[in-house]
């Protein structure tokens, strides 16, 4: 069952490179006549220092919201992270690694708003802004034979400062059904596909349970790949 969308609903903004989004799914495939369905996904960077702990989480849920945010390790110098979860066991390609997205709906009133609500219900962050697309439009085949158009997107998302006044990491609360595991992952982890992540156990407390282990993260496919370390390439040339 989806996580129930926020009672404010969603409140962003976008700039013109993505306007072509910014209509009913319905307009995006009339003009791709042999697709049938529309779909986006996000690309979530921070720059927020990190602890060892702080990267990833197996058990940041609604059933058990604790994102490992402990403070046993220094903070990391600051570096673009992405933010990439990894799917349920029970799903198709079960335990691949992925940004967060999926299909725009019908009732959603624009592509945009289908990509903030992907956003929301798969990792509760809610849409601040959508900054541009990367990569191409890919197109691929459901199971059932579907085709499907998706846009994949940059995009910044609402955050809380710590006491200092500096910009904290994003807090991910995954949707079990969907998804297990997050990573905040720096462009060399994505490269070699592996990283370091601090796992809290389900079930236990806060501050108990975790452990430290090596992730293997091969990507759901080629091209899921592809666009990530393209979004990194893209925010290296905008940096001054």
């Amino acid at each position: 069952m989806a996580r129930d969308l926020p009672p404010d609903g969603f409140t962003f903004t976008h700039t013109p490179a993505v306007d072509f989004l910014n209509v009913p799914s319905s307009t995006f495939l009339s003009a791709r006549p042999l697709v049938r369905g529309a779909a986006t996904g996000a690309l979530v960077f921070s720059r927020a220092p990190v602890t060892t702990s702080s990267s990833s989480s197996a058990a940041a849920t609604d059933s058990n919201a604790s994102t490992g945010t402990g403070t046993n390790q220094p903070p990391s110098e600051p570096q673009d992270r992405i933010l990439i979860v990894q799917r349920a066991p029970h799903d198709s390609m079960p335990l691949r690694w992925e940004v967060p997205g999926g299909a725009c709906d019908p009732e959603d009133p624009t592509m945009l708003h289908g990509l903030a609500r992907e956003l929301w219900e798969e990792a509760g962050l809610k849409l601040r802004r959508v900054v541009r697309p990367v990569g191409d439009e890919h197109v691929f085949l459901t199971r059932r034979g579907r085709a499907v158009a998706k846009v994949t997107c940059e995009v910044e998302v609402e955050t809380v400062r710590s006491e200092g006044g500096d910009e904290a990491l994003p807090e991910v609360v995954l949707d079990p059904n969907e998804h297990v595991r997050f990573v905040w992952a720096t462009e060399e982890e994505c490269r070699k596909g592996r990283a370091v992540a601090v796992v809290v156990d389900a079930g236990e407390g806060e501050g108990e349970g975790e452990r430290t282990e090596e992730v293997e993260i091969q990507f759901t496919t080629q091209a899921q790949r592809e666009v990530v370390l393209q979004g990194f390439e893209l925010r290296k040339k905008r940096e001054p």
